[in-house]
């Protein structure tokens, strides 16, 4: 006897959409999928992530340096899951010929000795979101000494590390090595280094200014660094400069083309030779596929990112699309790569998801050609850059922009109002430079 659901349609029948990441691309297919098919128990949806929340990573820069609570830019994959199953495991491998992909999930995974479970699923339409991470670019030992901004535990990390900083400087006598305590390095010009750099920026001179009086102003070093010549590579060379000359202006240094050689825990190597001494060095130098990706039996670009058709689906297998940091798809407008912006992910999101529904309910699929709306920065305190509709824009009106834009893009009410309320709270309040001891920390403690 074959196995009937509580509708009476048998399981072979059913059609099985997995959706592979929990980014901005994955979530937007998620919602348009469960919106059309909430009702239709001929398909299946699923998500795998390896977080069970969403998170809204163009303001982690902000929850950095504390102008954002940590809970206000996250939210449960499960409140996005009316009908959808949605499993928190890491995908292990990804099988186009049986057409299946192995997950596993840890089991206790505070120490090394988890023990990791293993699943398949099977599917008959496949979407692979999973992003990127952080491209060292071979540099073990800038892996190993820096910071990063991908994730929320990465901007926790960074802000009670610089908070620690500002503790150790209003202690040490010793005048030189209290400037490198102050000394801040961000690695990457474009839009996630400029944001963090701008954010990390206001957070030590405000600090220093209201709570830290033992700590001399004159002794912070904050510097941008990158081997391109230029700012924000991405905007035409006028606001380039115009965003360089603001952030100079609120105390940035910039250093340009100089690509980091090496780094220690106590100081960073560029490659003319010239050593910075400083105990924050902040990684946003570039983005890779991860490994998984890399490995698929499938074609890929120069970087390991999967080349798609104009459809966004996967070159010579049916029914696998990619899209967001892990696919390589050509702008018609430019002839190169789109940027890998949360922009330019749900707008592939939206084709992805159209092309999924015509192939199961039949009609026409559409290919991706897309013109970006626009591009927006914020650098520092009040001050932006960007290109709207085609108009160039900077300053306190570019930041209300930039605002306005992300606030409208939260996922719910609740986190909108919660973000906005913090933005209001931080016009009239110092800064919060309460440090959280970690797990990791505690327990170092107590041994």
């Amino acid at each position: 006897m074959k196995k009937r659901d509580m509708n009476n349609i048998e399981v072979k029948d059913r059609k099985r959409i997995l959706i592979l990441g929990g980014g901005f691309a994955g979530i937007e297919i998620l919602r348009r999928l469960e919106n059309k098919f909430v009702n239709d128990f001929t398909v299946d949806v699923n998500m795998v992530s390896k977080d069970n929340f969403f998170l809204f990573t163009p303001m982690l820069p902000e929850v950095a340096s504390g102008m954002i609570e940590t809970r206000h830019i996250v939210t449960p994959v499960r409140a996005f899951c009316k009908r959808a199953r949605f499993y928190e495991a890491t995908v292990r491998s990804i099988d186009f010929q049986k057409k299946q992909v192995t997950i596993s999930n840890a089991i206790d995974d505070r120490n090394e000795s988890a023990n990791w479970h293993d699943h398949i699923l099977d599917y008959d339409y496949l979407v692979i979101s999973l992003g990127g991470e952080t491209n060292f670019f071979g540099m073990e030992d800038v892996k190993k000494y820096s910071y990063t901004m991908k994730s929320l535990g990465d901007a926790i990390a960074l802000r009670n590390h610089v908070i620690d900083m500002l503790e150790q400087a209003s202690i040490e006598q010793d005048r030189e090595l209290r400037k490198t305590l102050m000394t801040f390095v961000v690695v990457g010009a474009g839009f996630a280094g400029v944001e963090t750099v701008g954010e990390l920026n206001v957070l030590v001179r405000d600090a220093v200014r209201d709570f830290y009086h033992d700590v001399d102003i004159q002794d912070i070093r904050v510097i941008l660094a990158d081997a391109m010549d230029k700012v924000l590579p991405e905007v035409s060379d006028d606001l380039s400069k115009f965003a360089a000359q603001k952030l100079k202006e609120s105390g940035i240094e910039i250093i340009l083309k100089s690509p980091v050689s090496s780094a220690t825990l106590y100081d960073m190597k560029l490659k003319d030779g010239t050593v910075i001494g400083t105990h924050t060095l902040v990684w946003a130098g570039g983005v890779t596929p991860e490994k998984i990706v890399k490995e698929l039996q499938c074609e890929h670009d120069k970087g390991g990112r999967i080349i798609v058709d104009g459809y966004l689906e996967v070159k010579g297998i049916d029914g696998v699309y990619a899209l967001g940091d892990c696919a390589s798809i050509t702008d018609p407008h430019t002839e190169r790569p789109y940027p890998p912006t949360a922009q330019n992910a749900v707008e592939q999101a939206k084709v992805v998801a159209n092309n999924l529904i015509s192939a199961i309910r039949g009609g026409n699929k559409v290919s991706f050609n897309y013109k970006s709306r626009g591009i927006m920065a914020q650098i520092g305190k009040r001050k932006g850059v960007g290109i709207l509709f085609g108009m160039k824009t900077h300053g306190l009106l570019a930041w209300m922009i930039w605002r306005s834009y992300y606030l409208s893009h939260l996922p719910t009410l609740e986190k909108k109002l919660r973000v906005l309320t913090d933005w209001s709270i931080d016009l009239f309040f110092k800064p919060d430079v309460t440090r959280l001891k970690t797990f990791t920390e505690i327990q170092e403690r107590k041994e």
